[in-house]
């Protein structure tokens, strides 16, 4: 599929998930996709405000490290992030919130939760698919490859 469509099925599940009150898991590895996927979800909040009322989390322990690897190396971008870096860093996001652990997340209803591993098989990610897997109001989006022996590929073809 060709990325504008892959991304439209991408927000339309997020926001069909949110606006029945449900939430929205992505498991993810720290780096590469995460940050893709951050950048698709901060823009499109920015452009609706209605999306306002439902939080982004993104949890890794090694979020906040990465991050600052990209906020850094703007220049090593592609043109579409440096032409954004002319306004601001685009990774300085404005909607995304930094969830250190699940200690730390206040489950208060419909959000969209980024965490790692994107294998589900241990950290954040398989603690919250566990407390989540029960509502069949929420959705669990796997964005990247699966190996064969984890939870993260069975979720994928279900």
């Amino acid at each position: 599929l060709p990325v504008a469509l892959r991304e439209k099925k991408f927000l339309d599940v997020c926001v069909t998930t949110l606006k029945n009150k449900g939430r929205v898991l992505l498991p993810v590895f720290a780096l590469g996709r995460a940050q893709e996927m951050l950048l698709i979800l901060d823009e499109y909040w920015d452009s609706h405000p209605e999306m306002h009322q439902y939080p982004i989390y993104y949890g890794s322990k090694i979020a906040s490290r990465s991050m600052d690897v990209y906020k850094r190396y703007i220049n090593m971008m592609n043109d579409n992030i440096q032409k954004i870096m002319d306004d601001r860093n685009p990774f300085d996001f404005k909607h995304v919130e930094t969830l250190k652990s699940v200690r730390e997340y206040d489950d208060h209803g419909p959000c969209v939760i980024m965490c790692s591993p994107g294998t589900l098989m241990s950290g954040m990610s398989r603690e919250l698919f566990d407390s989540m897997c029960d509502d069949p109001r929420s959705a669990c989006i796997i964005p990247g490859y699966m190996v064969k022996v984890t939870i993260a590929i069975k979720v994928q073809s279900i």
